[in-house]
């Protein structure tokens, strides 16, 4: 089983029980997951990764949005791109003790638990609203910097800051997530594809099996199914 509540400032909190391992496609999200007693960091998610199944007390996690994390995490977010690091490895002890009680608490509440995580988050840079919303659009990396009155190359090192990612890696997040419902309104492959803005279907599957794992066919298939393939979702562990 899995549920998810939303949170304040684009976060989230989920926790799964007796969940199987899984495929769980790029987001481009930082999740804060906690597996028993331990709190580990699964850090900005450019591609696929698959799950572990969860422990016998089930899986807690906040996922914190694109280009928010690093208002919650003072950590090198592009360091931990794609990884699964606990999270004493990357701060010092007392903000690890306060995460792990926020979480060990949140676990064991059933009133108003997101309360506890939100009274810890922090809002994110006004400019990365703005990045998002572009890289929804597909504008370019030049038009985002020139309506933030910066250079590129202050824009790229900004990304790879408050993202752990470049802007580029955002713009492919986006339109795999769009090309996503797309699919699974009904549409077909090729119009999808033309839709989301690729070249061709190839162009599609290419970037769905790198970002999601799957083909268009199996992205439509799974989500009938209602299995975990989904846009966005919470991870567990990285394989």
């Amino acid at each position: 089983m899995y549920d998810e509540s939303p949170l304040t400032h684009g976060a989230a909190l989920w926790q799964s029980y007796d969940a199987r391992a899984a495929v769980i496609p790029a987001d481009g999200c930082v999740d804060l997951i906690l597996r028993g007693d331990a709190v580990d960091v699964a850090g900005p998610s450019t591609r696929w990764i698959a799950t572990l199944g969860d422990s016998s007390a089930g899986t807690l996690g906040v996922r914190l949005a694109p280009g928010t994390a690093s208002r919650a995490l003072r950590v090198d977010l592009a360091e931990v791109s794609d990884q699964l690091v606990p999270l004493d490895a990357l701060v010092g002890q007392p903000e690890v003790r306060r995460w792990r009680e926020v979480l060990l608490r949140t676990r064991t509440t059933t009133a108003r638990a997101g309360e506890l995580v939100e009274a810890e988050l922090r809002p994110a840079e006004a400019w990365t609203g703005a990045a998002r919303f572009h890289a929804a659009r597909a504008a370019t990396a030049g038009e985002v910097a020139r309506e933030l009155g910066w250079s590129e190359r202050t824009f790229r090192r900004q990304m790879q800051r408050s993202f752990g990612y470049g802007y580029a890696t955002l713009v492919r997040i986006r339109r795999a997530q769009h090309a996503h419902r797309l699919l699974t309104g009904g549409m077909t492959p090729a119009a999808a594809a033309a839709a989301a803005g690729y070249a061709d279907q190839p162009h599609l599957s290419r970037e769905l099996r790198r970002l999601a794992g799957v083909s268009p066919a199996q992205l439509v298939g799974a989500s009938r199914a209602n299995s975990s393939t989904e846009f966005p979702s919470g991870s567990s562990s990285v394989a």
